[in-house]
């Protein structure tokens, strides 16, 4: 798989020895002019002959991707939610694990090590357990208990580390040693691509149109930028004359984009919580792709919206009593839904994406 650096436009083969550029820069997935859809597969592998791999046939499937999509009327407006909770560890993540642990099933790797808040561990997890391989996953421990568990069921090694969010990332990357790979959603391109199947997905299931607003929870970023690269490779292949606003959320406790944004920086600069948030998922101080997120969301005309976490519970709720049972990271993007009905014309296509079931016994309800 070709790689490059969006710092130092160091193009590489991906090896999983050498897991980010030497600048120390996340790699990203090498830019294919190849846009073939096989209409036979209903999953992420739809898009396989798009993601750039050095193999023809996945090494294991999960069933990621192909997640309904549907239209809602929220105070007489159609609102569309993509609901990325059905999914096989309920969450978002599982497009871009599936891809990155086939790419290092394939690469031989046989033990991984990643850090999590719980939904990336789970998936990560999971999809090693189908590969067969051997995982270690370290969590802040006040992660879910319910998400530790899930992780531990598949198998994997739970090390829960008290203190900051960050002190996660540090142990595992002090882990990374011997036959132990990193296999990050934060870092491996190979998550990238397979996260760009969701806007391809989108682009399929609203007839060949691309949403003109997309609201989604930002903590490391990833599901925003493999949205807005599925959509360039889009806008490139002439296929949608425009890309959709990203509106990234984050909660008003921990909202480091949305800081960067209004101090017009080209970098995140790393901040502490105040407290910790009930949202979770989004509790990353400084993400490792935060450059490239801010230029997604500058690219694209988008912003930053903060949301309390009283909205956030509030939220969860009204989306239950529709039907839609969602954790709180997800739930943060129908609270700031007002917001976007103040920016957005009554004509505009809004796409939600729902990231995470609250089944999965994050705090709320």
């Amino acid at each position: 798989m070709k790689v490059f650096c969006p710092i130092c436009n160091l193009e590489k083969d991906l090896s999983p020895e050498e897991w980010r550029c030497s600048c120390g820069e996340a790699w990203e997935p090498g830019v294919s002019d190849v846009f073939e859809i096989d209409k036979g597969a209903h999953d992420i592998w739809r898009y396989r002959k798009m993601y750039g791999l050095d193999f023809e046939e996945p090494y294991f499937r999960m069933g990621s991707g192909w997640t309904p999509l549907l239209p809602f009327e929220i105070r007489g407006r159609e609102v569309n939610f993509k609901l990325e909770y059905i999914a096989p560890t309920a969450s978002f993540k599982d497009r871009g694990t599936e891809v990155m642990i086939n790419i290092l099933a394939h690469q031989g790797v046989r033990r991984i090590v990643d850090d999590s808040s719980g939904n990336a561990g789970a998936s990560v997890a999971a999809n090693a357990a189908r590969a067969g391989l051997e995982a270690d996953i370290f969590v802040p421990s006040y992660a879910s208990p319910d998400k530790q568990a899930q992780i531990a069921v598949y198998g994997a090694q739970v090390h829960a580390i008290s203190g900051a969010r960050v002190n996660a990332k540090n142990a595992a990357l002090e882990a990374v040693q011997g036959e132990a790979t990193l296999a990050s959603h934060a870092y491996h391109p190979g998550f990238l691509s397979g996260q760009q199947s969701l806007a391809w997905e989108l682009w399929e299931q609203l007839d060949g149109q691309a949403p003109d607003w997309y609201v989604l929870p930002v903590g490391q970023g990833v599901h925003l930028l493999g949205v807005w690269l599925g959509f360039k490779r889009l806008l490139a292949a002439g296929l949608v004359d425009r890309l959709p606003r990203l509106v990234a959320v984050q909660p008003t406790r921990l909202a480091p984009i949305k800081n960067a944004l209004e101090k017009g920086f080209e970098t995140v600069p790393e901040l502490e919580p105040s407290k910790p948030s009930i949202a979770e998922g989004l509790a990353i101080a400084s993400p490792v792709r935060g450059g490239r997120i801010l230029e997604a969301i500058r690219e694209t005309g988008g912003s930053c919206i903060t949301v309390t976490d009283e909205a956030t519970i509030k939220a969860q709720i009204q989306l239950a009593k529709r039907g839609l049972y969602v954790e709180p990271t997800s739930a943060t993007v129908f609270a700031a839904l007002e917001r976007v009905f103040e920016q957005a014309t009554a004509t505009e296509i809004i796409v939600l994406p729902l990231t995470g079931s609250g089944l999965k016994g994050s705090p709320g309800i």
